[in-house]
């Protein structure tokens, strides 16, 4: 149940939380969102847990396993698209800083050689 109980205080100091983000440094926004992250992945457990179940499967009524479903494609696809977003203006920006640094260690050894 503590679980939960850190759910509800997510969720009720939600605003204050993005608030105080803002103030956070960078060592303490990274562990402030593995902690999300971790908290993500022991709800998206427990859902795994809920589908490989057979007795709860059994007991769901099919509309909620696909209320379920809907809203954890809903929940995803977002999380996907903001994943591959991220990530291609990510390898974007590490593609120009590695052509930066090659054009610098071409006009380098353009100069030794001269």
């Amino acid at each position: 149940m503590s679980f939960y109980r850190y759910i509800d205080y997510l969720l009720k100091e939600r605003k204050n939380l993005e608030e105080k983000l803002k103030t956070l440094d960078k060592a303490e926004v990274i562990r402030f969102g593995r902690q999300l992250i971790a908290t993500y992945q022991q709800s998206l457990q427990g859902f795994d847990e809920w589908f490989t179940n057979y007795g709860i499967m059994e007991k769901m009524e099919p509309e909620l396993v696909r209320e379920i479903v809907t809203n954890l494609m809903n929940i995803g696809f977002e999380l996907l698209k903001y994943d591959r977003d991220i990530t291609m203006m990510w390898l974007e920006r590490e593609q120009k800083e590695m052509k930066r640094r090659k054009e610098e260690e071409e006009k380098k050894r353009q100069t030794s050689i001269i």
